[in-house]
């Protein structure tokens, strides 16, 4: 029986290499890998429905499916930080703390992204800093931006926001923002991103939280999750028609996870290369356990929930979208037989 033909796009995450080698094939499908960007697939994607299978901003994912996007929802999750506690200042002006975020002008890529909704939602729940107590501006362009490719962005009632004239780095150097996770370059070569300077160095750039590491260890501890930031997507025609392609891509990403950790229990081969690269590997383990970015609907309920709740909070989204409105059929009938 010839394989399905299918393509997908995705950054090649060490978790999916097995895939983009062949090592690890679905049964039944055929897999042909397209090598771009994010968030350009993003793009592609929203604008254009290019790829049978992609990453995806969960984000951007909720908002064009409640617009009647054609594609569904895996439980197979990339991506995943703490964005908030890497959030750069200006040292002038005055932040110290979460809290003095207040009337400040903050910069973001996409105001519509994943990083960003967690953003504001992990400010107003953690520290009682609300999107309205912030003036926002965004580096994308109102057309040429995942907000443009989705249909567009009309600003909630109440927010202060503005499109930037220039790159965020730009507006930095000129003291046009006091604090953001857009400033630095998103690198990976993105058509969707405006050249901008590096300015990691920058004596004038400083860290919100001094230990970001510390700071993303105690959310988890408390929030029990590590958010998820981008999924995977399939086309909806192919589900409807073949709608065993659901399980049989999930099992096969599971297969290629399953390789990745396997290679990094052999970590002893690369540590030689870092200091404390073995008890870097070691703490994390301690701390987040074996496998911090685990598949599936049900072990990624709290985090995936969040973020909807902070998508219709925000305004992004109208609902709760429930689950069998999003996700493939297949997948959630055999998550029926787990706890």
């Amino acid at each position: 029986m010839k394989k399905l033909e299918l393509t997908f796009a995705m950054t090649p995450y060490d978790r999916i290499q097995p895939l983009i080698s062949g090592e690890v094939q679905p049964q039944g499908i055929s897999l042909h890998y397209v090598d771009l960007p994010v968030p350009d697939i993003f793009y592609q994607q929203l604008k254009f429905n290019r790829f049978d299978i992609s990453e995806m901003s969960l984000s951007l994912f909720l908002i064009a499916r409640a617009n009647g996007w054609s594609y569904r929802l895996l439980p197979i999750y990339h991506n995943h930080q703490f964005v908030y506690s890497r959030l750069v200042v200006h040292a002038d002006s005055g932040i110290r703390t979460p809290e003095d975020l207040k009337r400040k002008r903050m910069g973001v890529f996409d105001y519509q992204q994943s990083g960003a909704l967690w953003l504001r939602g992990q400010l107003r729940h953690e520290f009682g800093v609300h999107p309205e107590d912030i003036e926002w501006y965004m580096e994308r362009a109102p057309r040429y931006s995942l907000a443009g490719a989705a249909g567009g962005f009309q600003p909630p009632a109440g927010l202060t926001f503005h499109y930037a004239s220039t790159d965020l780095a730009t507006m930095f150097l000129q003291g046009q923002l006091d604090a953001g996770f857009g400033i630095l370059p998103h690198g990976g070569g993105a058509a969707l991103e405006r050249p901008k300077q590096d300015l990691s160095n920058h004596p004038k750039l400083k860290k919100l939280f001094p230990e970001p590491r510390k700071e993303a260890i105690r959310y988890y501890q408390k929030n029990g999750f590590v958010p998820i930031h981008h999924t995977t997507v399939v086309r909806e025609s192919i589900l409807s028609e073949h709608p065993w392609v659901a399980l049989s891509l999930l099992e096969a990403f599971e297969e290629a996870k399953r390789i990745a950790i396997g290679e990094s229990r052999r970590y002893p081969a690369l540590a030689s290369l870092f200091l404390f690269g073995r008890e870097e590997l070691e703490e994390q383990r301690k701390i987040f356990g074996e496998d911090p970015f685990p598949y599936g609907i049900k072990a990624n309920a709290k985090a995936f929930g969040l973020l909807q709740t902070y998508s219709v909070e925000q305004g992004l989204t109208a609902r709760m979208q429930p689950w069998d409105e999003l996700f493939a059929e297949e997948i959630l009938i055999a998550e029926e037989r787990l706890p």
